[in-house]
């Protein structure tokens, strides 16, 4: 769930610039002006918000909720620096006021770089929102936008005495988020997780319906993980360009690295045809909040398909005499596409405390909250929801849920839709 601590601290950025530059700019500003470059420095903010979350920082996981709630507030903070600078871009005086010195504020090369920066912010956010690139082609032409960024930051700091006072409260703190701002766009495009990520060893492929389990074993000491945490995933090898987010299917005291890949695209059905043993990974992470330890006892885990993975990783890990009371629905097209059954049922019968439903749609069962009310002995809000599958299952399942009385606090989710 997204943290509302992230979401206000962007706020309460923007709003400690609008105060500082409505109320101390030069009283000669006008109108229009202060307007127009009101916009312009939210607009540089948020685009400067949306670089320091690309740089995937551990540390601001616990402000938002975990990295992928990170991603979403990355893609809405850019969508709204888009915003910010067509309307900057349409108030601000064409011309220079009255009097100024036209040789000490010339406008070069401060407008041609804010038009560009402007051109290509609006390319680079239609490329951003359009699914229909394929990832492997998104990606370079995402990591150009920081161009863009350099140009925006260009185009301001040249910008003209009699348009900008680069003296004001308000510019000095434009100047310090840059600071940040600069050397987090480098690392993000250049060195993001190099350090930090583990090298390891394709120990096994195993082919599933639908699916492919990848065992990896560590070259060094394995990474300290909870369950339902994920990790990036980048095969050392020609033609495997980029890293991909998986969850760890594995629980954190085995030896070996597990995780359960979909198939879904080029790049997960090159895991299943390509990848052979012996082959080297980097692996970046972990990553994510999803972890049902820090709810209450009174439990209900809902699974798509691959969904089932940070579940899968949870009851692995999970001992007899664990306190609480799960029930488990684990929603798959037929039993053959039911990855890992037999397993979940070993296992939550050793357990004794996880109820587990299998449905399956070729048979007309679906996940829903109506059937739900059937199936648990208390009214819904009385419960934590854990939910991980496709997303029209999971939208559909909040909006119900919602409907239902149940508070969105209790409402767990993963969200894996980092474009």
């Amino acid at each position: 769930m997204l943290k509302r601590q992230g979401v206000l601290a962007v706020a309460g950025l923007i709003a400690v610039f609008a105060i500082l530059h409505l109320g101390l700019s030069p009283d000669d500003y006008s109108l229009r002006l202060l307007g127009a470059t009101t916009l312009g420095g939210a607009a540089f903010l948020l685009m400067t918000v949306a670089v320091i979350l690309s740089t995937r920082a551990r540390r601001l996981e616990n402000l938002f909720g975990g990295l992928d709630r990170m991603y979403q507030v990355h893609r809405a903070v850019g969508a709204c620096a888009a915003f910010a600078a067509l309307l900057h871009f349409f108030t601000v005086p064409k011309a220079l006021p009255p009097g100024a010195d036209l040789a000490a504020n010339s406008l070069v090369p401060s407008a041609p770089l804010g038009i560009l920066g402007l051109v290509l912010l609006v390319v680079g956010l239609f490329l951003a929102l359009n699914r229909k690139i394929s990832y492997s082609r998104w990606r370079p032409a995402h990591k150009a936008m920081g161009l863009v960024y350099l140009l925006i930051l260009g185009h301001f700091m040249a910008a003209p005495p009699a348009l900008l006072d680069h003296t004001s409260p308000s510019v000095l703190l434009l100047i310090a988020v840059a600071a940040i701002g600069v050397p987090a766009l480098f690392y993000s495009i250049f060195g993001l997780g190099r350090r930090s990520a583990r090298s390891f060893t394709i120990e096994a492929v195993n082919p599933m319906e639908r699916a492919t389990e990848l065992v990896l074993k560590p070259m060094g000491k394995l990474f300290d993980f909870t369950p339902g945490q994920f990790a990036f995933i980048e095969v050392q090898a020609k033609g495997w360009n980029e890293a991909h987010p998986f969850t760890i299917s594995s629980a954190p005291a085995e030896s070996r690295l597990r995780f359960t890949v979909r198939d879904l695209g080029d790049w997960t059905r090159k895991v299943r045809t390509e990848l052979r043993p012996g082959g080297t990974v980097l692996v970046h992470g972990p990553y994510g909040r999803f972890d049902s330890a820090r709810a209450g006892t009174k439990q209900v885990w809902i699974a798509g398909g691959v969904g089932l993975t940070p579940f899968l990783s949870t009851l692995r890990a999970m001992k007899p005499g664990d306190l609480r009371k799960i029930t488990f629905i684990y929603a798959a097209r037929n039993e053959s596409e039911a990855i890992f059954l037999d397993e979940l049922k070993a296992k939550s019968a050793e357990l004794g405390n996880v109820d587990l439903i299998p449905l399956f749609s070729d048979s007309g069962a679906l996940a829903r909250v109506d059937d739900l009310k059937s199936r648990l002995a208390e009214p819904l809000p009385a419960y934590d929801y854990f939910l991980c599958g496709p997303k029209p299952m999971v939208e559909g399942l909040i909006s119900d849920l919602r409907k239902a009385g149940v508070p969105r606090t209790r409402i767990h989710t993963e969200a894996f839709a980092f474009r």
